[in-house]
């Protein structure tokens, strides 16, 4: 799908609820002021904001540390600085794609989006197998690249990059900075 062919984006913002330690001064936080822009650009060019993040259940095979995204718990809720308003709608995952065991995809087809703009944490996960679902089921594919990151400081170099780079040459996606998504899909209404 070129761009000239997108009809109606959205725009997803992944894992950015307090259960995953996004706070001040805590790493990568520096990004949350770069997603809020992002969100407000979309507000006032009438296109759709989905929150998506992981919702686990205590009969889950949790493992160490995964029972912090349980219903009822206020690690669910989005961070302050990006809290849904009006309009945005939230969805829960079960698993690493944003797509995985909901109804994002019933959503935002009974919308009539045919792009998704992504952005989020992390580059090498979520990111990553929420846009090769958006690209299997024929959506087109934003990566905003200043709006992602591999959420763990102990990560390898180059995961972020890697994770790109699959987006761009297998899933024949668009990987682009905060300004250029704004001014090709996000003009203000």
């Amino acid at each position: 799908m070129s761009e000239s062919a997108v009809q109606k984006p959205a725009v997803i913002i992944l894992d950015m609820a307090k259960g995953y330690g996004w706070a001040p001064g805590s790493y990568g936080y520096d990004m949350v002021a770069r997603v809020r822009r992002l969100k407000d650009a979309a507000h006032a060019a009438n296109v759709q904001v989905v929150h998506v993040h992981s919702m686990r259940r205590p009969t889950d095979n949790l493992g160490e540390g995964g029972g912090r995204m349980l219903p009822g718990s206020e690690a669910l809720d989005v961070i302050p600085e990006l809290q849904p308003i009006d309009q945005d709608i939230q969805i829960y995952k079960r698993y690493l794609s944003g797509f995985s065991h909901n109804d994002l995809d019933y959503t935002l087809r009974t919308m009539g989006v045919d792009c998704v703009i992504i952005a989020g944490a992390s580059t090498d996960n979520t990111v990553l197998w929420t846009a090769a679902d958006a690209f299997q089921y024929r959506y087109k594919v934003v990566v905003v690249d200043d709006c992602c990151l591999v959420h763990r400081e102990a990560e390898p170099p180059g995961a972020h990059e890697g994770a790109t780079r699959i987006i761009r040459s297998v899933l024949h996606s668009e990987v682009l900075p905060m300004d250029k998504v704004i001014a090709t899909y996000l003009k203000p209404a």
